[in-house]
């Protein structure tokens, strides 16, 4: 019993000690008490990742060399066909025989080179042949305007020839060539009207000069 009143005691004297606490000093909450302690706020990391975008642009000229020959050309222009104002009897006996010259020019020339006096001679010559062809009448069955017309184009060519071989131009040759594939043409015409066979010889290989 006296054990117990002695507990009750103790513990009155213990809250009116509390209590006389309380009355001297306002209430401190423990969360605005200065030092206070107590769970460390969380630390938050943040990464920051730059990218570096560069762009470049390179630039390649590419230098090619193109070696280019030049060669020389000849421009034919065809002549208006002509009028005719008289008619020309046809000679065939003197015609066959213009023929046959013009083949032997043509054999002349292939041998020849076609640089210098003695070319540009022949070539005058060839020209001299066909302004004669030219002066005969034209043969049967032919149209007079285009027969005479490809003997007048055909002199034109030759006599320019002949100058270009005079200067020794190489232009002379690629004329010539035109030259003697339109006399080849002018023959089979001819062949086909007068039942002839003129034809121009197998072309040979062309002298050369060479310069010391």
């Amino acid at each position: 019993m006296r054990r117990a009143q002695a507990i009750a005691a103790f513990a009155m004297t213990a809250a009116l000690a509390l209590a006389g606490c309380s009355a001297k000093r306002p209430e401190v909450e423990l969360s605005q008490a200065p030092g206070a302690t107590g769970t460390p706020a969380p630390t938050q990391t943040v990464t920051v990742t730059e990218i570096d975008t560069r762009t470049v642009t390179a630039t390649t000229t590419v230098v090619r060399t193109a070696t280019v020959t030049a060669t020389p050309t000849v421009t034919v222009t065809a002549l208006p066909r002509p009028s005719l104002t008289t008619s020309t009897v046809f000679d065939r006996a003197a015609a066959l025989a213009d023929y046959a010259t013009l083949v032997n020019d043509v054999r002349v020339l292939d041998r020849m080179s076609l640089a210098g006096n003695a070319a540009a001679l022949q070539l005058d010559l060839l020209a001299a042949h066909l302004a004669r062809l030219g002066a005969n009448g034209a043969p049967p069955g032919l149209d007079a305007p285009s027969y005479y017309g490809r003997i007048v184009s055909l002199g034109l060519f030759a006599r320019a020839a002949s100058d270009e071989a005079a200067a020794s131009s190489p232009v002379a040759e690629s004329r010539y060539a035109v030259i003697r594939q339109e006399t080849a043409v002018l023959l089979s015409l001819v062949n086909g009207a007068l039942a002839t066979t003129f034809t121009l010889p197998t072309t040979v290989p062309r002298a050369t000069t060479t310069t010391p």
